[in-house]
């Protein structure tokens, strides 16, 4: 290790300014845990500013900017860096700054991932140091579990996502408020839905302004998700049938998966087993590229035995795969209600999420679950006029089952409530909902 590298990097970071930032309304994390915090999530999601948005909320709280070590390890000048070189960044930064010798140091560990054995380091100066440490990791490369795994009960972990539509707004200067919907404002967040629905939310993305630029940046994160989060990763071997199967899944948010019709309609062109197509759809999972919701049942064995629906981390991965999406903004929406709904999950763990549909057909898209209770029942209908009827019916027919009192149905831009006796269901426009506190 180059000692004199080291201290360049330790002093660069405390003698610039903290880079603009967006506020993220996602994640709450807990500073006071006295446990490492873990920020993980799909790569350029943007956790690293999120980083710098925690160090500006300890400067603003009185913590001097010398107790704060960052060290960013997709840096190239301190590569490469082992496990056995967090010894001599300590003996470094306490050489800089002895005064600090004995108070409490916030050290933020950027894709320690790429550190081999950081584990046993982290755990070391966690169990050794007064120091509260923050890592983060792309989840391609290092999973929740690996974590929770690696820090052994020493961590809370906290998943970051691409921007939510709030965080959009936010990023442009818009304040998303109570009374945006009488202010003109709501002109600007609407045109700023549409682009959110045809070119997703990550920052960059959001921060870009040509349209051909945003696709191309797209396509530059599908390739490192296929080659590197997937195939080296995971050591996939069958790269064409992997290929295939993404472009199957990103064409078909929102819509049913089974795992056996899949497997049925590809063992013959690629001699595979469904043990194969199990896994590709688990390590898709696993790196937070989709998301499956199950149908909701009393028993773990008849969740399994349906097919579960897909909804993907980013709507904007359409776009870059060439699936044009004003031709079908109805599974594109429902793929955003779903991220909204994940939202509120990332920040109530106890929550889960379904879909419910009985025996005669009648669906609900959405059904939140805490604990034995049925929170809320939410439907996703772009084109309100043309399904009301189909809608409204699934949805009474849950609540009857469930004995809630309303449910809510998300539209293009109808709004209003209608009661069916002691019942009310809620229309609700898609920019509102997105806003709403659910």
């Amino acid at each position: 290790m180059d000692i004199e590298k080291l201290k360049l990097v330790i002093k660069e970071f405390q003698e610039r300014s903290l880079p603009q930032i967006v506020e993220r309304r996602i994640v709450n994390v807990n500073l006071k845990a006295k446990k490492i915090i873990s920020i993980f999530g799909p790569r350029r999601s943007g956790k690293t500013f999120y980083f710098y948005e925690i160090i500006g909320e300890l400067i603003s709280k009185g913590i001097e900017k010398t107790r704060i070590l960052y060290m960013n390890f997709e840096d190239e000048r301190i590569a490469p860096f082992d496990s056995g070189d967090f010894h001599t960044l300590l003996e470094t930064y306490y050489e800089m700054h002895p005064e600090n010798k004995g108070k409490e140091i916030f050290l933020f560990l950027d894709e320690v991932q790429n550190v081999k054995g950081w584990e046993n380091a982290v755990r070391r100066i966690n169990d050794n140091e007064n120091m509260k440490i923050f890592i983060t990791g792309s989840s391609s490369k290092l999973l929740s579990r690996d974590i929770a795994t690696a820090l052994r009960g020493r961590t809370i972990s906290y998943e970051m996502l691409p921007f939510s539509f709030e965080e959009i707004l936010l990023s442009k200067g818009i304040k998303p408020a109570k009374e945006i919907s009488y202010s003109k404002e709501r002109f600007r967040a609407k045109n700023l839905l549409g682009a959110y629905i045809k070119f997703g939310g990550f920052p960059e993305i959001v921060l870009e302004d040509d349209e051909t630029t945003k696709i191309r940046i797209l396509q530059e994160y599908l390739n490192v998700i296929f080659f590197r989060d997937l195939v080296e990763r995971f050591s996939v071997k069958n790269t064409v049938l992997l290929k295939e199967m993404i472009r199957f899944l990103i064409s078909n948010i929102s819509n049913y998966f089974s795992l056996t019709g899949f497997y049925n309609v590809t063992k013959e062109k690629h001699g595979i087993t469904k043990q194969t197509i199990i896994d590709y759809s688990s390590y898709l999972e696993d790196i937070d590229f989709l998301f499956f919701v199950s149908k909701y049942s009393s028993t773990l064995k008849e969740q399994m035995r349906n097919p579960r629906k897909i909804y993907i981390v980013d709507v904007g991965f359409r776009a870059a795969s060439g699936f044009y999406v004003s031709e079908d903004y109805g599974r594109v929406a429902e793929n955003i209600v779903f991220l909204k709904l994940k939202q509120l999950q990332l920040k109530n763990p106890l929550i889960e999420i379904f879909y419910w549909k009985n025996s005669d057909g009648k669906e609900v898209d959405f059904m939140i679950k805490q604990g034995k209770s049925v929170k809320k029942l939410v439907q996703a209908s772009w084109n309100i006029k043309e399904s009301e009827e189909r809608e409204v019916s699934g949805l009474l027919a849950a609540m009857e089952e469930f004995n809630l009192k309303s449910g809510t149905i998300v539209t293009k831009d109808f709004e209003g409530k209608k009661s069916f006796g002691k019942k009310s269901i809620y229309f609700i426009s898609l920019w509102k909902f997105l806003l709403s506190e659910v």
